[in-house]
């Protein structure tokens, strides 16, 4: 995604808008598969200072998720704000994004603001139950009959020995 900027670097001081919207490439990041439902839109504001462009807005889509509780998958709406700096001929070490010529290439600095402000996981809706650890039921359509009822012992844990070395009565 590119901003005609041309205008702009003749008459510094200069706030230019942009809208746009255009398809993206599924990405990775941590080993998480990011999936686009829908283009990513932006809306932003740019200002040439003499030396370079403060670039702000907002940009939006939709994302295919798949619920950390439950494992359904479901499209997650997804919005972040940005407020960046490009330079011309920015050095790689740089805090700001390089630019050349009269466009601004924005594609990598939103690449960037997804991947900074998704969620770590994403659950398809806050009172979502997720699936019971015995069996595997889904819990958000059927009540499952196994281990989890009131009155039964849970199944064994390795980590059930710890349970004696905390004592509320003594100071450690």
């Amino acid at each position: 995604m590119k901003i005609p900027v041309a205008l702009e670097l003749k008459l510094p001081g200069r706030t230019g808008t942009f809208r746009a919207a255009e398809p993206f490439q599924d990405m990775e990041y941590l080993g998480r598969v990011i999936r686009f439902a829908a283009p990513v839109s932006v809306k932003a504001e740019y200002v040439f200072d003499g030396s370079g462009f403060s670039v702000k807005g907002t940009l939006s889509t939709s994302l295919h998720s798949q619920c950390a509780r439950c494992a359904k998958e479901f499209e997650e709406p997804f919005e972040a704000q940005f407020d960046e700096r490009f330079e011309k001929n920015a050095s790689a070490d740089s805090e700001c994004y390089g630019f050349s010529g009269e466009e601004l290439d924005i594609s990598q600095m939103l690449s960037d603001a997804i991947l900074l402000n998704m969620q770590p996981y994403s659950v398809c809706r806050p009172d979502c139950r997720g699936l019971c650890p015995v069996c595997g039921c889904d819990l958000n359509t059927a009540q499952c009959s196994c281990a989890r009822e009131a009155g039964e012992e849970e199944p064994p844990s390795p980590f059930a020995a710890l349970k004696t070395l905390l004592n509320d009565d003594k100071e450690v």
